[in-house]
């Protein structure tokens, strides 16, 4: 179901580990299991779920998973828009909290009853160290239909995938105690090499609460009374001369015919006129822009 493509691998800025609340039922299958096998089966009363999981497994960064739905006749179930939640239980080590992650959601299944659920995960499931992070849970379920599955995958370091800036005095959100700085994710879904120049695909969200990381997407309405009316989205290989990227929907903004691509690449993002930056302080010559540091092996 998946289309290939030449990539370039990316490694980004690392984000600072943690936000989030996150609890989801349980997994029939142990851990070992999860990790010697390819696809998990999961059933409730009326329906049956069958989740394949990512051929190099599920990482840190952009994750598509397929997933397969019969009814319990062992008929596909097909022109059916599957939901998913993800969420992320922390360990006690780090604190015990929730908290959830961007995500598109699910595409409508087939006439074979197959869909793709594409969720991009924040953090790994353990540290380089080995220390457990915490456990992530993706509960699935139909529209008016009884019973959730819950998929607990083990979710891989890749830390070199997603960067991040912050809003200013004016883009805050609430905490339980006060507000703090919105912060504004940027993924690198890969760059595209043709002849000498380049394409950048990338998936941009943000944070609402730490339970809800919208995409970002002109027209949506973000809490504080925020409305997405403007967003500009740009990269550079040299931090001054800029491509603006396109929108393709879905969070999804692309730039092409980036020439001259080294071992960097730089992004910029405006909302509503207003330059996010790496610190959420007000736009100067050294924290408006984040980047990503490219290898260049292919994938």
């Amino acid at each position: 179901m998946f289309k290939s493509g030449i990539y370039i691998k990316a490694t980004i800025t690392t984000l600072a580990a943690c936000i989030l609340m996150a609890c989801g039922g349980e997994n029939n299958h142990s851990n070992a299991e999860e990790k010697n096998t390819t696809s998990h089966t999961y059933k409730t009363a009326t329906h049956s779920y069958t989740i394949l999981m990512p051929k190099n497994g599920a990482q840190v960064g952009k994750t598509v998973f397929d997933i397969s739905i019969k009814d319990d006749t062992n008929t596909a179930v097909h022109s059916v828009t599957p939901s998913m939640t993800p969420t992320m239980t922390m360990g006690e080590a780090m604190g015990g909290h929730s908290h959830s992650t961007p995500a598109t959601g699910c595409t409508e299944t087939d006439i074979d009853g197959n869909s793709e659920c594409t969720v991009y995960f924040l953090m790994a499931s353990k540290m380089a160290n080995g220390n457990e992070m915490g456990t992530w849970d993706l509960s699935f379920s139909l529209p008016e239909a009884e019973g959730v599955v819950n998929y607990s995958p083990e979710v891989l370091m890749n830390s070199n995938v997603k960067a991040q800036l912050k809003g200013g005095a004016n883009d805050q959100i609430p905490t339980m105690t006060n507000t703090e700085a919105r912060t504004y994710y940027i993924f690198n879904n890969g760059i595209t090499q043709t002849g000498e120049t380049n394409s950048v695909e990338l998936f941009l969200a943000t944070k609402e609460s730490m339970m809800s990381f919208p995409t970002l997407i002109e027209g949506a309405e973000l809490n504080a009374g925020l409305t997405l009316d403007d967003i500009e989205v740009k990269v550079s290989t040299d931090n001054s001369n800029w491509i603006v990227a396109t929108s393709a929907g879905q969070g999804i903004w692309t730039a092409a015919e980036i020439s001259a691509l080294s071992s960097t690449l730089f992004i910029a993002l405006a909302v509503n006129g207003e330059i996010k930056t790496t610190d959420g302080d007000m736009a100067g010559t050294d924290n408006s822009s984040t980047q990503i540091s490219l290898t260049t092996s292919a994938m």
